[in-house]
């Protein structure tokens, strides 16, 4: 049992702790664990969007930037995502800088919203401290040590679609 003790304050915790439930600090002597390596001059491309996904309102997604779950896609599917270190929340992110119930992510008829839950750290888009914020296409949000990037999906970019076709009309027109 001495792999589940801390190595900061020597608690035993039990099997499969992530950290010590005693001082906080994370464990580190995991055997049973493996590592992945990613190469960050790789990156994998999105499949473009479905004439099925483009018809779905708000559909939209995160990719990990940062942190333990680097380069994974997680699904903004529902009306309301919840985010957070709590293991019902729809988006589970296991670390101590994030609280058990961080953030939510709703459909509005602008698109997704982010909202802060009343964290302990804080909820940032862009690197601005944010109680709440509508979410655009490449939009950065960090929960805790995570980074998380918004990718919109079907109607959202329909709605960039439309936006830009005005103005191509207006400097035709112009041009005439």
């Amino acid at each position: 049992m001495s792999e589940n003790a801390c190595a900061s304050c020597g608690y035993h915790n039990p099997l499969g702790a992530n950290f010590c439930t005693s001082c906080g600090h994370q464990l580190m002597d995991r055997s049973d664990s493996s590592t992945e390596m990613l190469d960050p001059t790789l990156s994998t491309p999105l499949a473009a969007p479905t004439a099925e996904s483009v018809a779905v309102a708000g559909l939209g997604m995160f990719i990990v930037r940062q942190g333990s779950k680097r380069g994974s896609r997680m699904a903004l599917d529902a009306p309301t995502v919840s985010i957070g270190r709590h293991p019902d929340s729809d988006i589970f992110l296991d670390d101590i800088t994030v609280s058990r119930r961080h953030a939510t992510v709703s459909i509005t008829p602008n698109g997704h919203q982010v909202a802060d839950a009343g964290s302990l750290n804080g909820t940032y888009v862009n690197k601005e401290r944010v109680d709440d914020a509508l979410l655009h296409d490449g939009d950065e949000v960090q929960v805790g040590k995570f980074k998380l990037v918004y990718v919109a999906l079907g109607s959202d970019l329909e709605a960039a679609d439309s936006d830009e076709a005005p103005d191509e009309e207006a400097s035709s027109d112009t041009d005439a």
